[in-house]
């Protein structure tokens, strides 16, 4: 098996684990297909995520960041914010953090 496969796999799992102690619940893992997008959507708690595969651009407000695979990202309480997959799509987790 491919190293790169296992150190994603192994950091994807310490991300997991470790979303509890950090008061984070409802992991959930996604897929985009290439270009796909959330659209703008509201949260009203703080999220982590991880791109386990792919390229994700995350817009809040004017902003826009590129997370590449391995990267983690958290996203603030209430704001707006959209989410797009690269050209290849992306694989991600995030959870929210318990009320």
């Amino acid at each position: 098996m491919d190293k790169s496969v296992i150190s994603l796999e192994s950091l994807a799992i310490t991300f997991s684990q470790n979303l509890t102690l950090k008061g984070f619940t409802k992991r959930s893992l996604r897929y985009f297909k290439p270009y796909q997008s959330s659209g703008v959507v509201y949260i009203n708690r703080e999220v982590l995520g991880l791109v386990l595969m792919g390229e994700l651009l995350i817009y809040i407000d004017e902003n826009q960041s590129i997370l590449e695979q391995g990267s983690e990202f958290f996203l603030p309480p209430n704001i707006f914010f959209q989410v797009t997959a690269g050209e290849h799509g992306a694989h991600f987790l995030y959870a929210h953090q318990m009320v």
